[in-house]
């Protein structure tokens, strides 16, 4: 485990960004992927990710660090894309994430 935060996401679709619904979701960061969770209910004793991909899978599409959170859009296979959104506290994890998918990119070529 590199780290562990929970952050808003919703995937992209046609529909802008503004009307998309994000809800919070726990993110767990390891060396070699990183894993989305759905929010814990009470009914689910061990949830299932929603996205478990490593990081040469990622592709970062656009990073914006606003005054309350980063803002990572990232990409996957099949063209999925999805905004991920880290609070102030949780920037070094994004910061993180951020290196490790450029760092797969660079050992990949």
């Amino acid at each position: 485990m590199v780290g562990t935060c929970t952050v808003w996401a919703a995937s992209l679709t046609r529909v802008p960004l503004l009307f998309r619904g994000r809800h919070r979701h726990p993110l767990a960061l390891t060396d070699a992927r990183v894993l989305l969770f759905e929010a814990p209910r009470r009914r689910r004793r061990q949830p299932d990710p929603r996205l478990a991909l490593r990081f040469p899978r990622l592709e970062v599409l656009r990073s914006r660090r606003r005054l309350r959170r980063h803002q990572l859009v990232l990409a996957a296979e099949q063209d999925r894309r999805f905004v991920v959104e880290f609070e102030r506290r949780d920037r070094g994890v994004a910061r993180e994430l951020e290196a490790a998918i450029a760092a797969a990119h660079e050992t990949a070529r």
